[in-house]
């Protein structure tokens, strides 16, 4: 059963941004048919349907493949903000990296507060720096398609660009790494609780919401014509700054808070509830 609040009504969008996991997605990680037809209906149309996820694009490829949504016109936000991508091309058209000297210092924050760690690469890699590996980034490495590789230290890694670092860890350890989090760090990336299990760190721009709004302008919709739907911390941005932020009914409840609409959860196609009911003509 969906819910409707603050004053939401119909308009003519242009853009859906939406997140993948929790989102377009079953717990079990399958698109459903109703989902699938209402989302390739509105693409039909002419409006733009953009996948938007912590994953690199290699993680939502099968995704992009099952909907149909990968010709040259198609666009899908990566690493939570750090890339916008044409589908069909692997060079991003906008860009947010962090460096090597940020790995340094995150890992090392990481192993000074007890927490593990993991560095997600521009090209889809994932590097840890203990042998003692989270299985939450064994299980993060199976879900997006990444390999994991394994390097004593951070020096050890490499010299690279880093799309985002994350801590990956049991619940109860990132909440009390989170309360000894430095304010300078905090000041100095975008800090997100994105999942139960995961913390990220990024550039301080490199937001869903941000990189939707620079996509929307390089497309020549206006913001008041997209529409966002997700359902964590990650999603916040893009649900705020979109004409029609939407949460899902298993969203957590900030982002409920700050949301326009709340429809059905993704166990029952709330997703595709409100594509048809605010874009399908």
């Amino acid at each position: 059963m969906e819910t409707f609040h603050k004053g939401a009504t119909a308009m003519a969008i242009k853009m859906i941004t939406t997140d993948i996991d929790g989102t377009l997605l079953t717990n079990t990680k399958k698109i459903t048919t109703h989902t699938k037809k209402a989302l390739q209906m509105a693409r039909q149309q002419g409006v733009y349907v953009v996948l938007c996820s912590g994953r690199p694009l290699v993680g939502m490829q099968e995704y992009l493949t099952e909907l149909g949504f990968y010709r040259a016109d198609d666009y899908a936000i990566t690493f939570n903000g750090g890339q916008v991508q044409r589908v069909t091309e692997t060079t991003p058209l906008f860009s947010k990296m962090l460096t090597t000297e940020d790995f340094v210092k995150l890992d090392q924050l990481s192993h000074q507060l007890g927490v593990r760690g993991q560095a997600v690469t521009p090209d889809g890699n994932i590097y840890v720096t203990t042998p003692d590996v989270s299985p939450v980034s064994v299980m993060d490495s199976y879900f997006t398609k990444m390999p994991l590789h394994v390097r004593e230290n951070a020096q050890a890694a490499g010299v690279f660009d880093l799309a985002k670092y994350m801590w990956a860890d049991e619940a109860s350890i990132l909440t009390s790494a989170i309360s000894k989090l430095p304010a300078d760090i905090q000041e100095s990336y975008y800090c997100v609780h994105s999942e139960e299990w995961f913390f990220e760190f990024m550039h301080p721009r490199a937001t869903k919401g941000n990189t939707m709004l620079e996509l929307a302008a390089k497309l020549g919709i206006k913001p008041a014509e997209v529409m966002a739907v997700g359902d964590q911390n990650n999603d916040l941005t893009m649900i705020k700054a979109a004409g029609l932020g939407v949460a899902m009914g298993n969203a957590n409840p900030l982002v409920k808070e700050n949301a326009q609409v709340v429809t059905a959860d993704n166990e029952h196609e709330g997703l595709a509830t409100a594509v048809e009911k605010y874009v399908l003509n």
